[in-house]
């Protein structure tokens, strides 16, 4: 299959490339910089929002299968950079639809879509959109299921949960925590007993993967790790392996408190049937790659 993914330098997109490649498919990526450490990945440089550059080369590469992850500045959630992202992403699945063939679409939504802030998160719970973002997110499944709908394409959407791994933006949960306590200072935490639903990176890429080779249905799928663990918990991890002790999570509690205002996660039950797959690596050993990633 010729498979086109958008985002191939991001968070995700660099694991999943990783993995397309140990594949018999054909690979084609869109990306704002070349990927040149793959001999077997073709790279366009361009941004979705320039596609005229690009059009004869993306006709001539016949896509059968998009996988769109591409989505720019975040963690800007404001309306003006969501709203860009839903336009430009628009334009470019209707440019897939008047000049391509393609049967399939993998997109990455998002846990936020749900708007909830307790219990098991299900596919078949309504939405509570909150924020631009999730509107952003939401608006385009929308849009893009009648699209695919009418012209007989399949779509896969993720409802993808809070992600970490090697290549997380720094200044997001765990590389914090990991540069705070490795430097034996106090990361500042509001709410350690929050709980929310961690899945590793290289998981995400792999369910991915599976979905762009397998029969899956048109639907909403959920992503994540089927349970919720706590900040505190996350900090205590963290300084076990890096210091031994838990001497500075102790003092995370102190200094903010134990009330649990957030506890949810994702119902990942169609997920495995669906796909056959369950996503069971280790916390610990993941963060370990974490710490050794941003560490050493």
């Amino acid at each position: 299959m010729n498979i086109l993914i958008t985002g191939g330098t991001g968070f995700v997109g660099q694991p999943l490339l990783k993995m397309l490649t140990k594949s018999n498919h054909n690979v084609l990526a869109i990306a704002r910089k070349e990927i040149s450490i793959y001999d077997s990945i073709k790279t366009l440089t361009c941004d979705l929002n320039r596609l005229n550059k690009i059009n004869d080369q993306l006709i001539d590469f016949h896509p059968e299968i998009i996988l769109h992850l591409a989505w720019q500045g975040i963690p800007d959630f404001s309306f003006n950079m969501s709203n860009k992202n839903l336009s430009d992403s628009i334009n470019f699945f209707n440019w897939i639809f008047e000049k391509t063939k393609c049967k399939k679409i993998i997109i990455s939504g998002s846990c936020f879509e749900y708007g909830r802030k307790r219990g098991a998160c299900s596919e078949l719970d309504p939405v509570n959109i909150d924020n631009y973002f999730a509107w952003a997110k939401h608006s385009l499944n929308n849009y893009l299921s009648l699209r695919c709908a009418e012209k007989d394409i399949i779509l896969n959407w993720f409802r993808i949960f809070y992600i970490y791994g090697p290549g997380q933006r720094e200044g997001s949960l765990i590389p914090s925590l990991i540069n705070s306590i490795s430097k034996k200072e106090i990361p500042m935490i509001n709410a350690p007993m929050n709980k929310n639903d961690f899945i590793y990176v290289e998981d995400v890429a792999k369910v991915i993967a599976k979905a762009a080779e397998s029969e899956l249905k048109s639907g909403i799928y959920n992503l994540g790790s089927g349970y919720s663990t706590s900040v505190y918990d996350i900090c205590r991890t963290v300084e076990k392996q890096l210091l031994d002790n838990d001497t500075i999570s102790k003092k995370v509690i102190d200094n903010a408190g134990k009330a649990e205002a957030v506890n949810f996660w994702a119902d990942m039950k169609k997920t495995n049937n669906a796909l056959n797959i369950t996503v069971d690596t280790s916390f610990e050993v993941n963060i370990n790659k974490q710490i050794k990633s941003i560490i050493e």
